[in-house]
């Protein structure tokens, strides 16, 4: 295992473990000072200008932008088995752990009277911070990818197929990286701007995502 594998895979083990140590705090509600602290800031920040680009801003991460995303990517040929395939396989990912979680932790979200969308189920982990890191996390890493090798095909398959489209420029495809790190981060602040989701199940979301990115990277042999 090369040194930069070394450092991915400790990154992924620290975030599980800090998972974890969040998660026994959520279930043992001792995370519930730290909500409020941050819930009480976040929500000094509402004005009616904000809140119109929030509202819509947090859907954008629903299943029904996600689904057609994947369904696209699949579809159309060029992009099938060099972004469909890895994409698809990161937002399954995602929910099958933050449904299995959900219901594991059966945890209220923040009062009805406090949401500025509808939104029902149970809070912890937050679906859309997971799926929104997981999916566009997987698009940046393969951006950098085929940037860095010219568009050469994922290790996974064996065929060798004509270089895949791609960002020659690797700063550009970084600075793309940058603006979907930005979309996750806001999409998890947007989660708690709305009132759907505590502080703690966007923060759980982020910590998990990291061992599971750093699986589905190690999966797909990039």
């Amino acid at each position: 295992m090369s040194r930069r594998e070394k450092q991915l895979a400790l990154l992924g083990g620290i975030g599980f473990l800090f998972f974890l140590f969040v998660a026994f705090l959520v279930a043992t509600g001792r995370m519930d000072g730290f909500d409020a602290w941050v819930q009480d800031r976040v929500f000094a920040m509402r004005s009616p200008a904000l809140t119109a680009f929030m509202v819509p801003f947090t859907c954008s991460c629903n299943w029904q932008a996600i689904v057609p995303l994947c369904a696209l990517l699949l579809i159309v040929p060029a992009t099938r088995s060099s972004y469909g395939v890895p994409v698809t396989l990161a937002a399954s990912t995602s929910m099958l752990f933050y449904y299995s979680l959900k219901y594991a932790f059966t945890r209220m979200r923040p009062h009805p009277s406090l949401h500025l969308l509808e939104q029902g189920g149970y809070s912890f982990p937050s679906g859309h911070s997971l799926t929104s890191f997981l999916v566009y996390g997987m698009i940046a890493l393969l951006l950098l990818y085929y940037a860095r090798t010219g568009g050469a095909n994922l290790p996974i398959y064996r065929e060798q197929k004509r270089a895949v489209p791609h960002i020659r420029s690797e700063q550009r495809a970084l600075f793309i990286c940058i603006l979907l790190a930005f979309y996750v981060i806001l999409m998890g602040f947007s989660r708690i701007y709305t009132g759907v989701h505590w502080p703690s199940d966007v923060l759980g979301s982020w910590l998990l995502a990291l061992p599971l990115l750093v699986g589905l990277r190690r999966l797909i042999r990039i």
